[in-house]
């Protein structure tokens, strides 16, 4: 086997290597960006291969779903994909892989020096297995930073026209319900015009929504995705003919997809997604989904303190997924991630997210969305985010390793108290029987991971890891951002003294406004009023 050489990228501040465009202009320029913050050489962009030493974008259109590679040949780094996006995927990915970059989050990375870069690798290639890949946390939102974990922009859902939700957008009950109360749900006996379904057998229901889509269609023709789905409440229609559908396929599904498979027939070069969530998670028995239907399903009951896998509090959710996957070739998971009536809570399920999503992509699941904190800051929003990014694009990556270089590398001196306490928590968890509700509060925990004995030791952990870094501003800062859920706890929990109470809220109250942190409750509360009740219920 021939043995490639080291390629040399700089020598005492200047570069050694040109980068061949080939069209490809926003790579090229990214590389550029990169390879001058590190080595402080200017790197020529050229349209055609030169005779020196090159870095070549090289399309290769057998390469999938955003997919990628690059080696060596002979004196040049070749870098194949089959669009600009692969491209950029591939820029990013060969940076952080090869050289060392790493990005933590939107505004934090770390870039290396090296004025006399030289490096070597063997060739690396990779197509993901989830191709659309949604990391649903607040920095997300910045395409830039999505672009470098290699994930859709949080909130965008890039090739959507609707998300899900669509029934009252599509035939809205405000337009129609006073003349043609028919076209909605049928409910415990009668038709219902508010926090309602459509009436799935109406065929004049049909008619309208297929109007309207193509209109919707029409404003935005680039969109592939377009949602025909339930209102998020249960009011499914219990109309005689609804009704039978349901009846025929043993699950109020039966008359969605039967629906849904309609409107899919007028949209042949769409995909028309529809949710399996609340009263359709339940596959129908007969009815299958058209060949452009896209089942989404949402996993909202599943305990999220043990692997759903093997879990028997979530047997449910696991039972759902299998018997999508029998009848479903492309299952788009909608996963909860967090902890949404306490934002700021402590939430150890960072060892279940990695055996979650290979659960799911070993199941058919080939486009996933994370649901995590649309609001700013969180119980460690950062590291789970990153966390989530890397096994979506990789499932079957070193999960441990990249929890550890993460926070070696965004808490530095202080990273093993963050670990140790990290390991406690979820320790304590799994021990105590793993029971792990997204609209938990700490009062369900002050027997299993939050106990006044556990909560002490994951203060020591804490002080230790501050004092680590007290002379290091940044670094202590971001220290002292991830010990709010802790503060959180002990407030909510009455820890202490009544001294010691104050002091953690005057400390939460502190880091928050330093942080931008606003809510505490993904509907209603926030910092402030948090910390009003807090003292009120202090002086009872």
């Amino acid at each position: 086997m021939k043995l490639e050489k080291p390629i040399v990228i700089a020598i005492n501040r200047e570069a050694k290597v040109k980068i061949v465009r080939n069209k490809f202009t926003r790579p090229a320029d990214i590389l550029s960006h990169y390879f001058n913050r590190i080595t402080q050489a200017e790197f020529d962009i050229v349209e055609t291969t030169s005779v020196l030493p090159s870095v070549i974008f090289k399309t290769n259109p057998e390469i999938k779903h955003d997919g990628f590679s690059y080696y060596i040949f002979d004196k040049d780094i070749m870098i194949e994909s089959a669009s600009e996006q692969g491209f950029v995927y591939a820029v990013y990915d060969f940076l952080e892989r090869i050289v060392g970059c790493r990005y933590y989050t939107k505004t934090e990375e770390y870039v290396p020096s090296d004025v006399n870069l030289t490096i070597f690798f063997e060739k690396y290639a990779f197509e993901p297995i989830l191709q659309y890949r949604e990391d649903f946390y607040k920095g997300f939102e910045d395409e830039i930073f999505c672009e470098k974990h290699k994930m859709s922009p949080a909130s965008k859902h890039n090739g959507w026209g609707f998300w899900c939700h669509s029934f009252e957008t599509l035939v809205n009950p405000k337009e129609y319900f006073n003349e043609h109360p028919e076209y909605f749900s049928l409910y415990e006996g009668q038709r219902v015009g508010t926090n309602a379904q459509l009436c799935l057998s109406n065929p004049d229901v049909y008619r309208i929504l297929v109007e309207n889509l193509r209109k919707h269609m029409e404003q935005n023709p680039d969109a592939l995705y377009w949602s025909v789905s339930q209102n998020d409440n249960n009011a499914y229609c219990q109309c005689e003919e609804c009704r039978k559908m349901n009846e025929y396929d043993e699950s109020p599904m039966g008359s969605v997809l039967h629906f849904v498979n309609k409107v899919a027939a007028e949209f042949p070069d769409k995909i028309i997604s529809t949710l399996a969530y609340w009263y359709t998670r339940t596959p129908p028995k007969h009815t299958r989904p058209a060949n452009n239907v896209h089942i989404m399903l949402c996993n909202i009951e599943a305990n999220r303190g043990l692997p759903i896998e093997k879990d028997t509090k979530s047997i449910d959710s696991k039972n759902e997924l299998l018997a999508w996957k029998k009848i479903c070739k492309n299952v788009f998971l909608w996963d909860y991630c967090i902890q949404f009536r306490n934002l700021v809570s402590p939430f150890p399920n960072l060892r279940v997210i990695p055996q979650n999503i290979r659960f799911f992509v070993e199941n058919n699941v080939r486009s996933l969305f994370s649901q995590a904190n649309r609001e700013y800051g969180g119980e460690f929003s950062e590291l789970r985010g990153y966390l989530l990014a890397k096994m979506m694009w990789d499932p079957y990556c070193d999960a441990e390793a990249v929890i550890q270089e993460f926070v070696d590398g965004y808490y530095k001196q202080a990273a093993p108290y963050i670990i140790d306490y990290i390991n406690a928590m979820h320790d304590a968890l799994e021990q105590n029987g793993g029971e792990l509700s997204i609209f938990g509060s700490p009062s369900d925990y002050e027997e299993t991971f939050l106990t006044p004995e556990l909560f002490e030791t994951y203060e020591n952990y804490f002080d230790c890891a501050e004092n680590a870094v007290s002379n290091d501003l940044e670094t202590l800062f971001r220290v002292k951002t991830v010990r709010l859920p802790l503060y959180y706890a002990g407030i909510c929990l009455k820890y202490g003294s009544r001294q010691k109470q104050l002091d953690m809220i005057a400390a939460f109250t502190a880091q928050a406004k330093k942080t931008g942190l606003i809510m505490v409750e993904e509907w209603s509360i926030t910092v402030e009023k948090f910390v009003t009740n807090a003292i009120a219920n202090l002086s009872e």
